[in-house]
């Protein structure tokens, strides 16, 4: 008897997630730099337009360390590189891919 009552629940429950799941789904979070204004640059103390970056910071004084956000403002030529764009490899040529999918194909069988 016990058993029935929790396999309804577990599936009015996963009903139920189904139902918000979709909703989820439809948010996007697109994420755009923000807009440069005129300000002075933290870095090369220049009178430019400027972004706002954030970066962590860790402080440690008289033994207590303290965690936070600190925003700065940098120039075009300051801000720092994302490292993502840093290591991207050169595209494949098309000898390149066949090669690639030839060994693939010989790991599959």
């Amino acid at each position: 008897m016990d058993f029935d009552k929790y396999s309804a629940k577990n599936a009015a429950m996963g009903r139920a997630w189904d139902l918000t799941d979709d909703k989820k789904k439809e948010v996007k979070h697109d994420h755009k730099p923000a807009e440069p204004k005129m300000g002075v640059c933290d870095r090369c103390k220049k009178e430019t337009l400027v972004r706002p970056h954030r970066s962590r910071q860790t402080d440690i004084e008289n033994g207590a360390a303290s965690f936070g956000i600190v925003v700065h403002y940098y120039c075009e030529n300051c801000y720092p590189k994302s490292r993502r764009d840093q290591n991207v490899p050169p595209p494949l040529n098309a000898k390149q891919v066949k090669n690639l999918l030839k060994g693939a194909k010989k790991g599959l069988f």
